[in-house]
């Protein structure tokens, strides 16, 4: 095997994706029109592929981001891979050991060039190589240790939708079914699939950045060229949809934005408005869920939906 580093931007995105959709530890994140945007506009895109020039194709990808951080006495670069890489599946000992010698001599150059202080790396709990079932045995080991990353763990809430809508409820906490139950017995919403229009894009985009204004983060609210991305390239696609909750009045007053892969799915985004019933945005999100589930999921298999991050269940000493 002999590699070679190509760069992201000089990758074909049809070659790029289709290594993503056929190699067990790719996700929706890993995708070409994903990967193009950081959620931080600071953030510069250092994506790479390890090239196999015997084969002609892909060995890996990267996910990988550049970041300028400025503290209040001092200002370095980091790298994060904020969903990490994919491997080619069953790569021979050998072969394996040629692409991890090509990433990290890469990596060490980056270090070198940027004086780097750190790498942070983290992979998607809902690939098919760490999904939660029986088959996803080679989950015992984290794959990062190979690359020279030390382990360390997080959290996240995954809910199945092979189950019935009864069900699902059934298992949210006490005080989230009881608002979801307030709301769906007060028969006022409308849940409505947002398009790829301008109109539809003003509305949630108002609506993020009021909700990021409320909750004292306006400095965090998106950046447009991440937002249209996700409007005009990323739902065209298949592969997020946006949906409104909509009251009597036709007034849109709060949007959720699901990423699809597979048999997954993932609550990416979320924003409100200010005036608004308690309990609304879980409600919004639990009829994304069952929508997805409506549109996607077999009846009787799994279907992964990932709500978010957990929190630690454990205390310390």
């Amino acid at each position: 095997m002999k590699t070679r580093i190509i760069q992201y931007k000089d990758m074909d995105s049809s070659v790029w994706n289709n290594f993503v959709y056929n190699n067990t530890m790719g996700y929706a994140y890993h995708l070409y029109e994903i990967v193009a945007l950081d959620r931080w506009e600071n953030d510069k895109n250092k994506s790479f592929c390890i090239w196999d020039d015997d084969k002609k194709e892909p060995a890996m990808i990267v996910q990988l981001h550049l970041e300028y951080k400025v503290m209040e006495y001092e200002a370095f670069y980091r790298l994060h891979s904020r969903w990490g890489y994919v491997i080619k599946d069953n790569l021979p000992k050998r072969e394996f050991d040629k692409v991890r010698k090509q990433f990290t001599s890469y990596i060490d150059s980056l270090f070198t060039r940027y004086h780097i202080r750190s790498y942070d790396l983290s992979l998607p709990p809902l690939s098919e190589y760490m999904m939660p079932s029986p088959s996803a045995k080679s989950c015992i080991v984290n794959p990062a240790v190979y690359f020279c990353f030390a382990p360390s763990v997080r959290y996240t809430y995954i809910v199945n939708l092979k189950y019935s809508a009864e069900e699902l409820l059934a298992n949210c906490e006490q005080t989230t079914r009881a608002d979801i139950r307030k709301v769906i017995n007060g028969k006022k919403y409308n849940i409505v699939e947002a398009e790829s229009t301008e109109a539809d894009y003003t509305t949630y985009i108002n609506m993020h950045a009021e909700t990021y204004t409320r909750t004292h983060a306006a400095h965090a609210i998106i950046r447009e060229e991440y937002q249209r991305n996700i409007f005009f390239n990323l739902i065209p696609k298949g592969i997020c949809k946006v949906y409104f909750l909509e009251n009597m009045e036709k007034k849109r007053i709060a949007g959720t934005v699901i990423l699809i892969y597979k048999n997954t799915a993932y609550y990416w985004w979320g924003a409100s408005l200010n005036e608004k019933e308690v309990g609304i945005n879980k409600y919004l999100l639990f009829m994304s869920m069952l929508k997805i589930k409506e549109i996607y999921a077999e009846a009787g298999k799994d279907f992964w939906f990932e709500t978010g991050g957990g929190i630690c269940p454990f205390k310390k000493r």
